[in-house]
């Protein structure tokens, strides 16, 4: 029936929550999240963000603690280059993990060498938070402020990515706040814990799923991607991407690769690659 129903361009979604999945997804909720008034999601960031106006920071890897006192996880900040704004990229673990766990299995930094601050969050409470009132949403709206008035980022390129319940917080926050994001990554994501109702707008998505995921079956991240394509009003003819995906035909300014591979419930070695390859393309 969900497949009817993308075929036919309908935008549907569950109204019954869910048990926790296996990977320790959250319970989903047929209420959307309400962004805080004043906040980053709402108001959105205007160029150049205040933190363009301050002197080059010190570049390392740093805890996230140091930027703001509420929020965990890894901060990298690449050597200053002459004042330009530089893209941001979010990347969530899997469930009970951590944002150093992400930092490991990405290596985002590494794949932008140098071209884009990356933050690695750690979960409230384990899982990613999707109910309406989302701490962890709450959190990352206060934390893209914090980026912006200390650092000189670029509003119109933030990206999203993660890893199983942090792909599924990625594919929630694509649907409810998708104005802030320039794209996402999902890797072995489902969109089956959140009402999909609630999904507003388009963003440039790819997704990477393991054939052989026994966690989050390799359909449900099928789906998923599909969803993506019907409401960036895509093809379904697709070539080649990369090394190892294969890019839908969409209308500008949107973009969606699905990256196919005979693995498990895992972050193959390449996605990082993969993954900024995407988000740099998407400017």
């Amino acid at each position: 029936m969900r497949r009817l129903l993308l075929a036919l361009f309908v935008l549907t979604g569950c109204s019954d929550p869910l048990l926790p999945a296996a990977d320790g997804g959250p319970v989903s909720s047929s209420q959307c999240f309400g962004p805080p008034d004043g906040g980053v999601f709402l108001s959105g960031l205007s160029a150049p963000v205040p933190g363009c106006a301050l002197p080059a920071p010190d570049s390392g890897v740093f805890k996230l603690s140091t930027l703001d006192a509420i929020a965990d996880g890894v901060l990298v900040i690449p050597p200053a280059a002459d004042g330009t704004a530089l893209p941001v990229v979010f990347a969530f673990h899997g469930a009970y993990e951590t944002g150093a766990v992400a930092q490991e299995e990405f290596d985002l930094e590494g794949a932008a060498d140098g071209g884009a601050i990356v933050v690695y969050p750690t979960a409230s409470q384990g899982a990613w938070d999707i109910r309406p009132d989302s701490r962890d949403g709450l959190k990352l709206d206060r934390l893209l402020r914090s980026l912006s008035e200390a650092y000189c980022i670029d509003p119109r390129r933030i990206y999203i990515a993660g890893f199983s319940s942090g792909a599924v917080y990625t594919l929630w926050l694509g649907c409810n706040v998708p104005a802030t994001f320039r794209a996402l990554v999902a890797v072995a994501g489902t969109d089956t814990r959140f009402d999909l109702n609630c999904c507003k707008g388009s963003i440039s998505g790819m997704s990477i799923h393991g054939t052989l995921d026994d966690s989050i079956p390799y359909s449900e991240g099928v789906e998923a991607n599909n969803y993506v394509l019907v409401r960036d009003g895509c093809s379904t003819a697709s070539t080649p991407d990369g090394a190892h995906c294969a890019a839908y035909t969409c209308p500008a300014p949107y973009a969606v690769d699905f990256c196919s591979w005979n693995g498990t419930h895992q972050v193959p070695d390449w996605a990082g690659a993969e993954t900024w390859r995407f988000f740099d393309s998407q400017r």
